[in-house]
């Protein structure tokens, strides 16, 4: 990768390195600039829907608050990180990757800061399976496997189960042991989550979702895998276990064992999504509206 493009990730998002920094004083001035950035998004979008409802309608107007906005915007690490399409080949070496990775350490390393926040699921769950890709690096692999055990470890948060999906990427006899001493742990999720992962990782062929998450659960077995997998059947009730489905309804818990669960633990989408498909132009970006907004009201009698 050419040094002018590291350099620009640097310059843009570099300040979120201490996102994950053991420094107070450091860890606060990025939790401070965070709050900046998103604050001024909000703010630019707020002004340029202010100036849309003017009459008469001013283009060069609208047009100026639109790219203020949009510049805003492009300065949060979520808007940064997930506008570009990325060839799966192309992760391990793209400029973007320490700082979606930093991402992601933050809410494992920090939940209930994320989660009051910058909580958007659909922001994990797209960087998770955006760096579910084979060949990284060994130190970016390395990060990637010990998050996959912090994640069994806690109890689980909304999107956790997407981290099978790394898991799969970077799978090793290091990780096979770890899990399998997470598999002795005295916490019973524990056990079964590390139990869980493995045995998506010793059959590749079963699809990652809630449902073979809850039939592997029902099915557990004294030994052997829960499931049938030369036949794709569960063999407790005998039904197909490879329909995919991308649904997922927990709720966010804390993970820290020390700290009470978050009281404001809320199901999956009921935040606003700034970076959803729906929301988005072609490019990635914030949709423009298209359409003049209407006159406003004339005034009662």
């Amino acid at each position: 990768m050419e040094r002018g493009a590291i350099e620009d990730w640097d310059t843009r998002l570099g300040w979120m390195r201490a996102l994950v920094s053991d420094d107070e004083i450091a860890h606060r001035r990025a939790l401070d600039r965070y709050l900046r950035v998103t604050r001024d998004t909000r703010e630019a979008r707020e002004a340029y829907d202010t100036i849309v409802l003017r009459v008469p309608r001013s283009v060069s107007a609208e047009e100026a608050a639109w790219q203020r906005f949009r510049a805003a915007w492009l300065r949060t690490p979520a808007a940064a990180l997930l506008t570009e399409q990325l060839a799966p080949a192309d992760v391990p070496d793209w400029g973007g990757l320490p700082y979606a990775l930093i991402y992601l350490e933050w809410e494992a390393h920090y939940p209930i800061e994320w989660t009051r926040h910058a909580k958007v699921w659909s922001t994990k769950q797209r960087l998770i399976r955006l760096l579910a890709v084979p060949g990284h690096h060994d130190e970016v692999r390395a990060r990637l496997v010990d998050l996959v055990e912090l994640v069994v470890y806690r109890r689980h948060r909304c999107k956790d189960r997407e981290y099978s999906r790394i898991a799969r990427a970077v799978d090793g006899d290091d990780l096979r042991a770890r899990l399998a001493k997470a598999c002795d742990s005295g916490e019973p999720w524990t056990r079964d989550q590390a139990g869980h992962v493995l045995w998506l990782l010793r059959n590749p062929q079963i699809p990652i979702n809630r449902t073979n998450w809850f039939r592997w659960l029902s099915a557990k077995l004294p030994t052997g895998d829960p499931l049938d997998t030369d036949t794709g059947t569960d063999r407790s009730t005998g039904t197909d276990t490879d329909t995919d489905r991308d649904t997922d309804t927990d709720t966010d818990r804390d993970s820290n064992a020390n700290v009470k669960a978050n009281a404001d633990a809320d199901a999956e989408g009921a935040d606003p999504d700034a970076d959803t498909d729906s929301n988005t132009g072609p490019d990635g970006g914030p949709h423009k509206p298209t359409t003049t907004p209407a006159d406003p009201l004339p005034p009662g009698p």
